[in-house]
């Protein structure tokens, strides 16, 4: 028997459209946003519009300066930096926890997922990669940390979107993730900790090695 109908306000759709414009680099960092474009294209009024900025400024996706129009958050060195840091201090503590649960053998699935993604499209490989650190942290049943790891996924979907399209570097899921995965699912927090961080280190070099290309790149032209 299929369960109740999902209620959604006209902000919920405006807020979910936004989001995707977003994180699909329709909308690429450092945007202006004009509340009245906004509403012509998405048929809504200025004030769904503005809820919806609200929200996603919340999320961290939108910005503004006082006195000035919106505009979809800038992408430098320093934000991909910040969202790694983040991201490595909540997957740690997820790895540790993890680590010492008796169920490990559940992470299988999310891993067999790697290797069906990783010579797919960037939509298969995105899901595969972010859905296997999704489900490690998830695993944990720490609702606080599941709570905090969701508010940044976002961003994390909205950075791995990015470097994909400008320094592609993710085509060996399985190899990328084998020692993480070693490590997750033999039982030892402290190695599966040490083995997250250095996952999420190598993340972080290779995707501001890309973005240094891209910015130097960008110069010379």
């Amino acid at each position: 028997m299929p369960g109740p109908i999902a209620r959604r306000s006209l902000q919920d759709e405006a807020t979910d459209w936004l989001r995707q414009e977003i994180l699909q680099g329709r909308l690429p960092p450092a945007a202006t946003l004009t509340e009245t474009a906004l509403s012509q294209r998405m048929e809504v009024g200025r004030g769904t519009v503005r809820s919806a900025l609200f929200a996603l400024e919340a999320a961290e996706l939108v910005g503004r300066l006082p006195y000035s129009r919106w505009h979809v958050v800038p992408l430098d060195a320093a934000v991909i930096a910040e969202v790694y840091t983040l991201r490595g201090a909540l997957e740690e503590l997820a790895a540790r926890l993890f680590a010492a649960r008796p169920d490990r053998a559940r992470l299988q699935p999310a891993f067999d997922r790697l290797a069906a993604a990783g010579q797919g499209d960037l939509e298969a490989r995105l899901a595969a990669d972010l859905g296997y650190h999704r489900a490690v942290v998830e695993a944990t049943g720490h609702g606080h940390l599941i709570r905090g790891h969701r508010a940044l996924s976002d961003k994390m979907e909205w950075l791995y979107r990015w470097s994909e399209r400008h320094w592609p570097q993710r085509t060996r899921l399985v190899e990328d993730h084998a020692v993480l995965h070693a490590a997750l699912t033999a039982g030892t927090p402290e190695a599966a900790e040490a083995a997250t961080r250095a996952h999420i280190a190598t993340s972080l070099r290779q995707d501001l090695e890309g973005f240094a290309l891209l910015a130097g790149g960008s110069k010379e032209a």
